[in-house]
């Protein structure tokens, strides 16, 4: 079983061009034409001009690609690894280990570029990528943790519309879709009519980010159950 397991495992990794190295080609990319724009604006500010430090949100774009990664996941090799002798559960926890893996790779790069980029003074323009309000400034376990699960999180959220894909093809992953924006907007529309928008602010704010993925974690565990009742009677096709 254990090698069923991890041939799932390589199998995730053929396409590692995809889910590895593209997004950090991506991310440095990112980097690189902010920095560019950070020396050009501190350049005609002139030397002696306080400029306070900037913030980018381009850490996101990594975990909505992730999320696309887990989509992608199922629809490209289920049919595949069943070919291969694994079973449904064989596939679920090659995945899932997969998954944790991959998080783990990216969260050590991620945290070690936030501590480059505290050391570096933002890379000697105030600039922040990888330090940022939301990941990067807390402590080394900190910054592990709300880094890891979050991706963890995202990536089983994406897992279940690939599942979807898998079982129901688009008719699946489009009423999925439905139903999760349907999701949204009921409960944007229940706290809009209770007048609850200060009250969940407020939450966010005590709990901070750890807190905040630390509550996450069932609702990926959630994520991870649905996506394996969803493969359990999933037809492979070519």
């Amino acid at each position: 079983m254990i090698e069923r397991i991890w041939r799932v495992v390589r199998l995730h990794y053929v396409s590692w061009r995809m889910s590895v190295l593209l997004p950090w080609l991506i991310l440095i990319g990112i980097l690189l034409v902010n920095m560019i724009i950070w020396y050009l604006v501190r350049y005609s500010a002139g030397p002696n001009t306080h400029m306070d430090t900037q913030y980018t949100g381009s850490i996101f774009y990594l975990f909505i690609y992730q999320a696309i990664v887990g989509i992608q996941l199922m629809s490209l090799s289920f049919s595949y690894a069943l070919g291969l002798s694994s079973t449904r559960r064989d596939y679920f926890l090659g995945t899932a280990l997969w998954v944790l893996v991959h998080a783990a790779q990216f969260t050590v790069g991620i945290v070690l570029l936030s501590y480059l980029e505290q050391w570096t003074n933002g890379w000697g323009a105030g600039g922040h990528v990888f330090q940022t309000i939301y990941f990067g400034t807390g402590s080394l376990g900190a910054r592990l943790f709300t880094v890891f699960f979050a991706m963890v999180g995202v990536m089983f959220l994406g897992s279940i519309f690939g599942a979807a894909f898998v079982r129901w093809r688009a008719f699946g992953l489009y009423a999925l879709g439905v139903v999760l924006v349907a999701a949204l907007l009921g409960a944007a529309a229940l706290i809009g009519l209770t007048d609850s928008w200060a009250e969940v602010g407020a939450w966010f704010a005590e709990h901070s980010t750890v807190g905040v993925v630390a509550w996450s974690i069932p609702l990926t565990a959630a994520c991870a159950v649905i996506g394996f009742l969803a493969l359990r009677r999933a037809v492979p096709r070519s």
